[in-house]
């Protein structure tokens, strides 16, 4: 139960309330929070409290912290810290590491200092998506130089563990192997045919460094969309070019939601959905595929009638396939090669 506090007096930071941040998945975030330095240290030590704002109008702990006592609430484990010295500096700012699409949303500072209490919010956005790619032929069709060249066609860039672990954090649930830093795929729920090396756990598993003439699908990552993507008729004329996969998991990302199948770049037909309905996607959200076969291969019939979404902005000029050099690291006379091959997608 929240103790009370009799006769305090409660006012607004001056730095604003709902001051935006934001940060990248898995990436690091600062939530500003700072206050005047006139208050009497010799007084009650400072405690210090986060809380993340529901939209349904409730209130999660993120940090309580008090006298070197620090609680955490269970979703931020070992990923949220605030300086060990606040009332010194007046800064008792959010440190937000490991950043999760799910961190995203309106957070509460309140600093308690004797009769003192003062509030403010800041909001944090969270770009980044994580997403499986499979060619439209078939099931593990890609060796590792067509997988970097599926994901810089798909607009997305470099992709790393720290990122498809957060997007495990937050549900991602897919039993494909893909090329990754070290071919990991992401599983929530354990199940027959997806244990890997976790046998029964749940976790990101890994088939270890593997050659890179193997063939597999991919895992692609997308950070902010740098432009706009919307849903057209083909009877209707744009100023505009076909959106690529990539763009569109971005789009969804920021909101986008239409139940209706529409083509992409790649020749592929999907739609995004944001708000779950039974007869989009079986009231799952994401980004949905429509594949030829029940085994969810294959793209549609280019003959088949479907709209198209379209994307206007700036397009990327070049991919940055980081992980190509990662996943080499120990193989220095492969090093030069990959380093090579990425720039040849660029």
């Amino acid at each position: 139960m929240e103790e009370a506090w009799p006769n305090r007096s409660l006012f607004w930071f001056n730095s604003g309330k709902n001051s935006p941040a934001s940060g990248s998945l898995a990436g690091r975030v600062v939530l500003p929070c700072h206050f005047p330095i006139t208050l009497d240290s010799t007084r009650d030590e400072v405690r210090i409290k986060w809380m993340k704002l529901e939209e349904a109008g409730g209130e999660k702990v993120v940090l309580v912290a008090q006298g070197g006592v620090v609680k955490v609430g269970k979703e931020f484990q070992s990923r949220v810290s605030v300086p060990s010295h606040p009332l010194s500096v007046g800064d008792a700012s959010l440190i937000m590491v490991r950043l999760r699409a799910s961190d995203a949303g309106l957070y509460r500072c309140e600093v308690m200092h004797g009769m003192e209490d003062m509030q403010d919010t800041v909001s944090l956005s969270v770009a980044g998506v994580v997403f499986h790619y499979r060619a439209s032929t078939s099931r593990y069709t890609l060796d590792f130089p067509a997988a970097v060249r599926a994901c810089h066609d798909a607009v997305p860039t470099s992709l790393n563990r720290e990122q498809l672990t957060a997007a495990f954090e937050d549900g991602l649930d897919q039993c494909d192997a893909g090329w990754l830093a070290d071919q990991s795929i992401p599983i929530t729920v354990p199940r027959l045919g997806c244990l890997g090396n976790l046998e029964s756990r749940a976790g990101v598993r890994t088939y270890g460094v593997r050659d890179p003439t193997e063939q597999y699908d991919v895992y692609c990552y997308v950070d902010k969309l740098r432009g706009e993507v919307f849903y057209a008729d083909l009877r209707e004329k744009h100023n505009a070019v076909l959106a690529a996969p990539g763009q569109l998991y971005a789009a969804w990302r920021a909101g986008l939601s239409r139940c209706d199948y529409g083509w992409l770049s790649d020749g592929s037909a999907r739609y995004p959905i944001t708000v779950p309905k039974p007869q989009c996607g079986g009231g799952l959200l994401g980004v949905r595929t429509l594949y030829k076969h029940k085994n969810q291969t294959g793209y549609p019939d280019k003959t088949d009638k479907h709209g198209v979404f379209c994307f206007k902005g700036e397009t990327e000029k070049h991919t940055t396939v980081q992980f190509i050099v990662l996943m080499f690291h120990n193989k220095v006379e492969r090093q030069e090669e990959f380093e090579f091959l990425s720039l040849k997608v660029k």
